[in-house]
């Protein structure tokens, strides 16, 4: 009970830290504060809460290793705990995958596998919006009178290209792949379904549209791209699919017996 309110108290603080940054920066770019009252707003609020973050921190870890817990796990127990983990993971990860991907390499992807690749048509948004964001920056910088505000605006904008490459990155380097025993299926660089060989029915062509992101309806997996899938494949038996989503309302968890995926090259799956 009582680490539960410490944890209910460091979440508290961790978001009332979070929204105070975002005001104090929107209001100073809106010019309600000036630079130094806003220095002074970070110092007098940012300060204190990290410190009582601090303290909660230590206190939570004292009372875990009271009651026995070691103090690695302890530690990795609270700040687990962060309601911004979730966001942190995925930011990580899609930098990890962007690395990958500049080296040309997959992610876990067991050796001697054969590699279903589905990057056919993911390459049209991440470019629409790398020359939308050029263009910003350069009418931006052409409009804006204060250096530091062009400076920020221009830091945001390649942060959150290089945000999406990564994110896209992640969808690249995670590809569906075959085995000798089983095919994995994959999204957003977790494993959503492992399919034994042996409970595939039947694999066959048909192209269809009514779905473009992950789902699942009627017992069907959908895993499409942005013009559907390509392949349907029917199973003896149901298996687990587990759809990721960054916030653990959104997963989907369900017993599938048929599966829609794409792939660029439908000829290439054994048949």
């Amino acid at each position: 009970m009582m680490l539960e309110s410490i944890r209910r108290w460091g979440h508290a603080a961790q978001v009332v830290a979070a929204a105070v940054l975002v005001i104090d920066a929107a209001m100073l770019a809106a010019g309600v504060v000036s630079a130094h009252q806003a220095v002074l707003l970070f110092v007098a609020v940012e300060i204190p809460l990290a410190c009582a973050m601090i303290v909660t921190l230590v206190f939570a870890i004292v009372v875990a290793r009271r009651r026995g817990a070691r103090l690695r796990d302890a530690a990795v127990n609270m700040v687990g705990h962060s309601p911004f983990r979730p966001f942190v993971r995925a930011e990580l990860k899609a930098y990890r995958a962007l690395w990958l991907w500049i080296r040309g390499r997959h992610s876990e992807v067991e050796a001697g596998a054969l590699v279903l690749d589905a990057r056919r048509g993911t390459l049209a948004m991440p470019v629409a919006f790398a020359v939308a964001t050029l263009l910003e920056i350069i009418v931006l910088h052409l409009l804006l009178p204060w250096t530091w505000v062009r400076v920020s605006v221009a830091v945001a904008s390649v942060w959150s290209l290089v945000a999406l490459l990564g994110h896209l990155a992640i969808h690249l380097t995670s590809p569906h792949f075959l085995t000798d025993t089983s095919l994995v299926l994959r999204r957003s660089g977790a494993v959503v379904a492992v399919v034994d060989r042996t409970d595939i029915e039947s694999i066959t062509s048909r192209h269809r549209f009514t779905e473009t992101a992950p789902t699942v309806r009627d017992g069907r997996l959908h895993l499409p791209n942005a013009d559907g899938t390509n392949i349907d494949l029917t199973l003896a038996r149901p298996v687990t699919a587990r759809l990721p989503a960054l916030l653990p309302s959104r997963r989907i968890t369900a017993e599938v017996t048929r599966i829609s995926v794409y792939v660029d090259e439908p000829a290439h799956v054994p048949r």
